[in-house]
């Protein structure tokens, strides 16, 4: 009897055993972006939450490999290749040259991509509906119309906009083909500056001083890594600076209408998710982050307004979700 009892608590204390062991498998994804920048540092916070939320924690259920590439789209190739040797669960590409990256080196393994602008121009998806194959994600294509509004209640007689840009990369030229088209709505010409390397960011932001009323800085890498030296730009000529993403504020920049990137992370977050949990990554649709939140940050930096010559209306300043005095 003793024996059979004993015999019934260990094979109990086994099976317990090996269901905590599947209770706790470990998922392992691979996260990826082409360089660190604030706004993408926030995006892959949001995706950890986005995980986190959903019971899939780093250290507890989920192992994470993270790899920058610094500004490099051959070391970028090289992580891609790594990822595919390595074969986790899901490959997180952050950013549309990571994306393309990870994409290109492999076909089967899931792909959820976030903070792509143009994910169909890039290739990446054919369609937002059930994109099929094993890619899917969520497209920061930012909300133009709105922000092209709040340039114009700042600057009333805005009329010639400045675009600087990296040519090379699909977001930008997507970006700029949606600003050109809201622009035309409000009588704004685009005035173009192409900047296809780092070093080309300064002189051809200055370029167009003279030439336009203020100057717009959309969510381009090659750009935004140096927004400080635009801003200083702006400050020295009196030229009011936009940008594309709310954080470029924070770093000078006069204002802007934005997504929060914590939670486009999240929404990128939840898709990781649901194929951690099984879903194919084709079945899952593709989505727009901004279709998702009605509501967007508006940002204002006072002491920028002061400095490239431009009164704020009161209006705006009490609807801003912050204001940087």
């Amino acid at each position: 009897m003793r024996r059979s009892l004993l015999g019934c608590v260990v094979a109990c204390l086994f099976f317990t055993t090996i269901a905590a062991c599947q209770a706790v498998e470990m998922k392992r994804i691979a996260i990826s972006m082409i360089v660190e920048v604030p706004q993408l540092l926030e995006t892959k916070q949001g995706i950890l939450k986005g995980l986190a939320d959903r019971g899939f924690v780093e250290g507890q259920s989920l192992s994470i490999d993270y790899q920058t590439a610094n500004g490099s789209m051959a070391t970028q190739q090289q992580i891609a290749r790594k990822f595919v040797a390595d074969r986790p669960d899901v490959i997180v590409a952050i950013t549309t040259a990571t994306s393309q990256a990870m994409a290109a080196a492999t076909k089967d393994i899931p792909l959820v991509f976030v903070t792509v602008i143009d994910p169909v121009r890039a290739k990446l998806i054919a369609s937002y509906a059930k994109p099929g194959g094993n890619v899917t994600g969520v497209s920061d294509a930012p909300p133009i119309a709105e922000q092209l509004m709040l340039l114009r209640e700042i600057m009333p007689k805005l009329h010639r906009l400045g675009f600087v840009y990296n040519p090379g990369l699909d977001s930008s030229m997507a970006t700029l083909g949606w600003i050109k088209e809201q622009a035309a709505r409000l009588n704004i010409e685009i005035e173009e500056s192409t900047a296809p390397t780092p070093n080309e960011v300064i002189p051809a932001t200055r370029k167009l001083i003279g030439k336009v009323d203020a100057i717009y800085v959309p969510n381009d890498t090659t750009v935004v890594a140096s927004l400080e030296a635009i801003v200083k730009i702006g400050q020295e000529t009196r030229t009011p600076i936009f940008t594309g993403e709310t954080r470029g504020v924070e770093r000078g920049a006069l204002a802007s209408v934005g997504l929060n990137y914590t939670q486009v992370g999240q929404l990128g977050g939840n898709m990781v998710a649901d194929v951690l949990a099984g879903a194919k990554p084709g079945d899952i649709d593709s989505v727009i982050a901004y279709e998702k939140m009605p509501d967007f940050d508006v940002a204002l930096n006072k002491k920028a307004a002061t400095l490239m010559g431009v009164t704020l209306p009161d209006a705006l300043v009490k609807r801003a979700t912050k204001v940087i005095e």
